[in-house]
């Protein structure tokens, strides 16, 4: 074995262990997104003369300039100073690097699906100690309760594709602690009181209708049953729960408020006002965009003209990433954002073309097929967790995504070239 190739068995091991980590911690550790990241890092670096000389597919090269592009875009977003102003888009640089990396020496796909129960359970049970050992009002984790509450939701659906897809090839105990994730991972979105990222499954959910309907249409009524009885559940669970009923009557007074007497001291009506504002602003300059300091500015002039409350100033960015790009970096901010979820969702999408290249109900049908609906909801949660958070805004929020869509097409495309071997 020449020394290349131990260099490239290393590789794989390590992004391997890259690959289990990076669901398994989530967000029950503290930064735990960051290690399997740092990881993958030192791995692209050590492993460097190894690697360097793979040539990645079109695909994996769009993804790696769409990241770049979005890493340019946020120095141009932020408004941070010193040393933070490098912070989020040297994210996105660093994993357009590590993505072209892992996907040159790919994890075994085993790896990321064995980790995913391990976060779900432990978001699970430390949103329970929060919340009713510590007696705190919402489970946040280790950051705020919104991106908590959706990264939760995320890990859940996440898993719940792991559990529907091998569902025939494990038996009672596995699909019980499967499924006890599962609703642990919710029970943390849920405990952390998140009210707009649950908005995520009402696009979730069709997506695997539909996806089920056209590549298994056997099973279709039992997915539909199932999806059902966890929307009857989780209706119960709110309605039944006073917490959550305050939070719904709460959401209903804050936007009675600002629609009847204009209040914005609230947290919807705060996101409402800035809606408004957005609304005057893009129509000026809705070609390259006020910048991101010109737009401070300009909301600073009409809070002092009495126009808007005080409480705007609190948040420099707009709740809403598309809208935010576009009213800070013009039109170009929101195509390449609608590119970025474009491509991924392209790339994933699990055709019956694509498929169709394993034999059905084989082991490698199987993985590729999880990868692929996972891949697939990656772009359209974080669309749905955007339209009322600036989820790009957080570390967390970049994180998992660039460093997820990373390592989840890197597994794919290792299963793709397997199947490619296999017809050779």
């Amino acid at each position: 074995m020449t020394r290349r190739v131990k260099k490239l068995t290393r590789a794989v091991r390590t992004n391997t262990v890259a690959a289990f980590l990076l669901p398994a911690l989530a967000l029950w550790v503290p930064s735990g997104y960051s290690y399997a990241a740092v990881l993958l890092l030192l791995g692209s670096v050590c492993f460097a003369p190894a690697w360097v000389r793979h040539k990645p597919d079109r695909a994996t090269w769009v993804l790696a300039v769409l990241m770049v592009a979005m890493g340019c875009m946020w120095f141009l977003l932020t408004v941070d100073v010193g040393t933070s102003r490098w912070d989020k888009g040297l994210k996105w640089l660093l994993g357009a690097w590590c993505l072209l990396y892992v996907t040159a020496c790919p994890p075994r796909p085993y790896a990321f699906l064995a980790g995913l129960p391990i976060g779900c359970v432990g978001m699970g049970v430390l949103a329970l100690w929060q919340v009713w050992g510590l007696s705190m009002e919402r489970a946040l984790g280790y950051t705020n309760a919104i991106q908590w509450g959706n990264l939760a939701l995320l890990l859940a659906c996440l898993n719940a594709v792991s559990l529907a897809v091998f569902w025939r090839q494990h038996g009672a105990l596995w699909r019980a602690g499967m499924g006890l994730a599962v609703m642990l991972s919710m029970a943390a979105s849920l405990l952390s009181q998140s009210r707009g990222g649950w908005l995520a499954l009402t696009a979730v959910c069709p997506l695997w209708l539909w996806l089920t309907w056209r590549l298994r249409p056997q099973v279709f009524g039992r997915v539909l049953a199932a999806l059902g009885a966890l929307v009857v559940a989780l209706v119960l669970v709110l309605s039944l729960t006073p917490r959550f009923n305050e939070r719904i009557a709460l959401a209903a007074m804050e936007v009675s408020a600002y629609l009847d007497n204009g209040k914005t001291d609230t947290s919807l009506g705060l996101r409402l006002a800035q809606y408004r504002l957005v609304t005057e602003l893009i129509p000026q300059k809705p070609i390259l965009g006020w910048g991101a300091h010109g737009f401070l500015d300009e909301m600073q002039r009409r809070v002092d003209a009495g126009e808007f409350g005080p409480e705007m100033m609190r948040y420099p960015q707009i709740h809403n990433d598309f809208l935010d790009a576009w009213v800070k970096v013009g039109l170009g901010g929101v195509l390449l954002q609608a590119a970025l979820f474009a491509w991924v969702l392209a790339m994933f999408w699990p055709s019956a073309a694509r498929t169709g290249r394993h034999g059905e109900d084989t082991p490698l049908w199987r993985n590729a097929l999880a990868l692929r609906v996972m891949g697939t909801m990656m772009p359209v949660s974080y669309f749905m967790f955007g339209m009322s958070q600036p989820f790009f805004n957080h570390n967390s929020g970049i994180m998992c995504f660039v460093f997820y869509v990373a390592v989840l097409w890197a597994a794919l495309q290792r299963i793709e070239r397997e199947g490619e071997r296999a017809l050779a």
